[in-house]
C-alpha cells in the first residue's frame, strides 16, 4: 500500500474484544489483503464519514506559489 502524505498516525486507540471478534477481524483483513490495523482503521473512518464526523473528501490546503521572479 503506497504511503500517502498527510497527518501522521501517532495516536494509539486500544480496545478489548472477545477471541471470536479478534479471529473474525484477522480473517476479514487477510481476505482483503490488509493488516488487522489497516482493516480496523478503514472501518472506523468509513463509519465516521457516514455519520458526518469526518470529511468525505480530503481538501488540500490553499497553497499560493511564491514567485521567485522579481
Amino acid at each position: 500500500m503506497p504511503k500517502i502524505e498527510g497527518t501522521s498516525k501517532a495516536e494509539l486507540l486500544c480496545t478489548r474484544v472477545t477471541p471470536q471478534i479478534k479471529e473474525a477481524v484477522i480473517h476479514e483483513s487477510q481476505v482483503e489483503g490488509l493488516t488487522a490495523s489497516e482493516w480496523l482503521r478503514n472501518l472506523i473512518v468509513k463509519e465516521l464519514k457516514e455519520r458526518g464526523a469526518l470529511q468525505r473528501v480530503y481538501r488540500f490546503p490553499n497553497l499560493s506559489r511564491v514567485s521567485s521572479e522579481s
